[in-house]
This record gives structure tokens, C-alpha cells and sequence, in this order.
């Protein structure tokens, strides 16, 4: 990615213009309002000129009809689905861990702002800062930034019991869906957002972290680390071609499948667990980027019955597919 360009990867749009076709959108002419086609946006590594997308953006929630549409869609998308947040809730043990990484890897998808973590005295601040005076009044997509720092938040440190703790500062808090009126909000200018909250909420532990304090004995914390990342990616990347049994898992990733249970057991999960997680993560992925039939996403992960696809999909995410799909509505 250019370094002298403001520029911003296209594949960041999928989960809007899967929010347009939920909103009964059809999501082709607001693309072409400022030049994009569906198929520029599916090409791998495509990226285009920030004011581009912000015009998009704002483009995005006149068609709508919602002035809260982008930071709706932040609010309910699954963070995960983005690799640098990804890798970030895989490798972090702790929120400030979790910031640090996200930071350090966020200019690989952006060059059009700065992401920082900042800590002064009892509070933090995390933000992005503009390299740019923008054009036009980037309210949906400071919109839609807040709401997916509060999600991956959320994801870290589990529900966030003390609202009135935690500042949000944008371009225009009008954008604000009801989700996140219950922090507060203030206006600020239009060279980026922050979110800020209490520095010592940085040590709390990460919720999802893949790690337990039993694997030393196997290696280093990093090494092990690198073992459940590579794996989980591994899966994600074959998952969605068939499912996969515990032995093809173990193929993949060169091991005997007694030595991968014995493995992953000292990690603090299993094959079938794992298994289990990669195909959520790819339907729900498949349900937010694609209109696809639930009925063809239980087919590509293996379930002969889609009902037990349903079932399985609701016993974790704690909605249907269809209902997952639809929350975007």
C-alpha cells in the first residue's frame, strides 16, 4: 500500500454492503455513485482513495435512510472477521495487549489515519488520528469507527458494566445508534475518533484469548501461541470446502491425530472445539458478506441436515442464522 496516498482496502466494505441488502438496498448504484463496482471491491488487496470512502459511506446512509446506519453496522459486526483484529484477540492476554497489536498491524489496511493508544494518568485513550483535512464531513465513517472500537472492546473485556466511565469522541455523536447512548459522547473535530476510558482497565485479562497458564510446560507462551493461530487459520482458510474430520484437521497441520489432541488439550481446547469454532466464524462471515442460503452455507460446512446447523449455530451465537443474518435490519 502506498505510504503517500490516504488510502483504505475496499474488502472493509463487505459488511456494509451486506447492511444495504439488509435494508432492502440494492447496494450496486450506491457504489456507483463515487465510481466502485461490486467486483473492485471483491478483488484481493484493492484499495482506493479515503475521500472515496467517505463519500461511500455517507452515500451508504442516504439510501438507507438512517442516519445511525454505518455505526449500526459497526455495532453488530463480529470484529474477528478483519485478520489484524483477528490475530490480535488470538495473541493478547490482556486489553492492553490487545490494543498494541491491533495498532501495530491497522496501517497495513489503512494509510489514510494513524491508530494509537495513548495513556495519561488514570485514563487511556484509544484513536486514530488523520493524516488529512478531509473534504467532506466524515461523520458516518467516525460513526462507524467508534462502534467497531466499542465492539472489539466489548469483545475483550466482556460487557462493559460501568458506562458512565467510558467517553466517546466524534465528528457528529448525532450518528450514534441507541446501543451506544449509554456511554457518553462528546463532538470533537473531524481529523478522528477516540474512545476513552480507565488506564487500569488495560490489565484486565482477554476473554477470548486462546492461551492457559498450563502450557508452559510445552514451550514458550509464543511459540504456543504461533501453534493456535497458524492452526485456526488453517481451518478457516479449509473449512468451508466440505467441513473437515479430526484427521484431515491433523493432516493439515503435519501431525498424527493423537499428537494434535495431546497438543491442543495442553492448549486448553480440542480438535472438535476448534473445529466447532472455525465453522461459526465461517458462516458467520458467509451470512454477513454474501447472500447465500443457509441451507448452501450447511452444505459447504459439512452438515447433511441444515437443522443441525441451526441448532449448533444458535447454541453458540444464541440466534438463527436467518435471525443473525436479519439483526442488521
Amino acid at each position: 500500500m502506498s505510504k503517500s496516498l490516504p488510502l483504505v482496502q475496499l474488502q472493509l466494505l463487505h459488511p456494509l454492503i451486506a447492511g444495504l441488502r439488509s435494508y432492502g438496498v440494492d447496494p450496486d448504484p450506491v457504489l456507483e455513485s463515487v465510481g466502485l463496482t461490486q467486483t473492485a471491491v471483491d478483488q484481493a488487496g484493492a484499495s482506493v482513495h479515503v475521500m472515496v470512502m467517505h463519500h461511500l459511506l455517507e452515500n451508504c446512509a442516504v439510501a438507507a435512510n438512517d442516519q445511525t446506519f454505518c455505526a449500526k453496522i459497526g455495532s453488530q459486526l463480529d470484529p474477528t472477521g478483519w485478520p489484524m483484529v483477528r490475530d490480535a484477540f488470538q495473541r493478547a492476554t490482556t486489553l492492553g495487549d490487545f490494543l498494541n497489536i491491533y495498532v501495530a498491524q491497522a496501517h497495513k489496511y489503512a494509510s489514510s489515519a494513524t491508530s494509537y493508544v495513548e495513556v495519561r494518568g488514570d485514563m487511556a485513550t484509544f484513536g486514530e488520528t488523520r493524516k488529512f483535512k478531509p473534504l467532506v464531513e466524515p461523520a458516518q465513517n467516525d460513526g462507524f469507527m467508534i462502534a467497531l472500537k466499542m465492539a472489539m472492546l466489548g469483545r475483550v473485556l466482556g460487557e462493559i458494566k460501568e458506562p458512565e466511565r467510558v467517553l466517546l469522541v466524534l465528528s457528529d455523536p448525532a450518528v450514534l445508534p441507541n446501543a451506544l447512548k449509554r456511554f457518553q459522547a462528546l463532538r470533537g473535530n473531524n481529523m478522528g475518533c477516540r474512545v476513552q476510558f480507565p488506564s487500569e482497565w488495560l490489565l484486565r485479562p482477554n476473554s477470548e484469548s486462546g492461551l492457559e497458564t498450563g502450557f508452559a510446560e510445552q514451550g514458550t507462551a509464543k511459540q504456543q501461541d504461533a501453534f493456535l493461530i497458524s492452526m485456526r487459520q488453517l481451518l478457516g482458510q479449509q473449512i468451508g470446502n466440505g467441513g473437515l474430520s479430526a484427521n484431515e484437521a491433523a493432516e493439515l497441520m503435519h501431525m498424527s491425530s493423537r499428537k494434535l489432541a495431546r497438543m491442543l488439550s495442553k492448549l486448553g481446547t480440542s480438535v472438535s472445539k476448534e473445529l466447532s469454532k472455525a465453522k461459526i466464524e465461517h458462516a458467520k462471515e458467509v451470512l454477513l458478506t454474501t447472500d447465500r442460503s443457509v441451507e448452501d452455507i450447511a452444505a459447504s460446512l459439512g452438515y447433511s441436515d441444515p437443522s443441525n446447523f441451526a441448532r449448533a449455530f444458535s447454541k453458540v451465537v444464541r440466534s438463527t442464522p436467518s435471525a443473525f443474518r436479519d439483526q442488521f435490519k
